[in-house]
């Protein structure tokens, strides 16, 4: 398995490096700050002072964040209106005020075009090691807290084809692996979903779309029928999704945009011993609000807000309580664009 992995990786770095097509690369730098980093409710927060195993060693609910990464994509096959290109991208996050959370996120793309709007892509990203909080390990202990972390696996196959000039449209599946660190691999889950979305240009500067996007979490180790307890955590999703982008070229500001993105989540745990989950759902808020600017051919900046809040819904008020949770972010972005041609 290894020397199999071996060999694609020496052939995609040739594909990449040395056909006859130029590569197109970007370089990002993110700084940004997170009101909420731990997603705390109220109730939490007012608990703290009197147990500080909560904040897993942080001073701070809030932490400033930093954000580096490189985007890469290039044509290996062209024929007429044809072409096949891949992509990949790296990031690279530290949260400054909070030592657990430092991870990587990474990804590779394949994308068959046929024209504009039209394409066929499968992709595939990974999440590592990203902490969510500390946590009780009930295997061991009623009351120490230990570091929870985990890792996503998310692949998707997305066609995209043109309706007519001003419509386009983009359908797929996906299947995402989101598998916890020990001692927490019974929190892991399986999520299949479907993503369907509608795109309108309305004129040549305002672009608006609609997003709808199922989901089916499924709780892996009772699937398997390995039961290390008797939660079930696994969920149903649906997710909708709206943003508009506004050009704004003969302003100080190129580009501005807004969006609204909603989920309603519903558990299907039935054990009357798992009030955490049992009857339990939410609905996730999260609306953004952006605006670009170019300050040259290649580097362009970008200063974004987003206000996220969570509203759950259970039979039990501390439940209700304990899982909602308001967060506030802003981000100031620098991309600079790149294009390598050795030919």
């Amino acid at each position: 398995m290894k020397l199999v992995k071996s060999i694609l990786l020496f052939y995609t770095i040739n594909i990449y490096l040395f056909s006859s097509t130029p590569i197109e690369y970007s370089i990002h730098f993110d700084s940004g700050y997170d009101s909420n980093v731990m997603r705390f409710s109220e109730k939490e927060i007012s608990e703290v002072s009197r147990d500080m195993q909560i904040v897993g060693g942080a001073d701070t609910f809030d932490s400033f964040i930093y954000k580096i990464g490189i985007k890469g994509k290039k044509s290996i096959w062209n024929s007429n209106s044809k072409s096949i290109l891949i992509s990949g991208n790296y990031f690279r996050s530290d949260y400054n005020n909070n030592e657990y959370k430092k991870y990587w996120s990474g990804g590779f793309g394949l994308t068959f075009r046929w024209g504009a709007y039209n394409n066929l892509k499968y992709s595939v990203r990974n999440l590592d090691s990203y902490y969510l909080r500390h946590y009780i390990n009930r295997d061991i202990s009623f009351s120490e807290m230990m570091p929870c972390f985990f890792s996503d696996r998310n692949q998707k196959i997305i066609l995209t084809k043109r309706i007519d000039r001003g419509h386009w449209f983009s359908a797929g599946l996906g299947y995402l692996q989101r598998y916890y660190d020990r001692p927490f691999t019974e929190f892991d889950l399986d999520i299949y979903y479907f993503h369907f979305r509608i795109n309108k240009k309305i004129n040549k500067s305002i672009t608006i779309a609609l997003q709808y996007e199922p989901s089916q979490a499924k709780d892996f180790f009772n699937e398997s029928n390995h039961l290390p307890s008797n939660f079930n955590r696994s969920y149903q999703s649906l997710e909708w999704y709206i943003p508009l982008s506004i050009k704004l070229n003969k302003l100080t500001i190129d580009k501005i945009g807004f969006s609204s993105r909603r989920e309603f989540r519903v558990y299907e745990a039935e054990d009357p011993n798992d009030p955490l989950h049992t009857g339990r759902g939410h609905i996730d808020s999260k609306l953004e609000f952006w605006l670009k600017k170019r300050l040259f051919d290649t580097v362009s900046v970008t200063l974004s807000t987003r206000y996220r809040t969570r509203d759950t819904n259970s039979a039990y008020d501390w439940v209700q309580k304990l899982k909602s949770f308001k967060q506030i972010q802003m981000w100031f972005k620098i991309d600079w664009d790149l294009v390598y041609d050795n030919y």
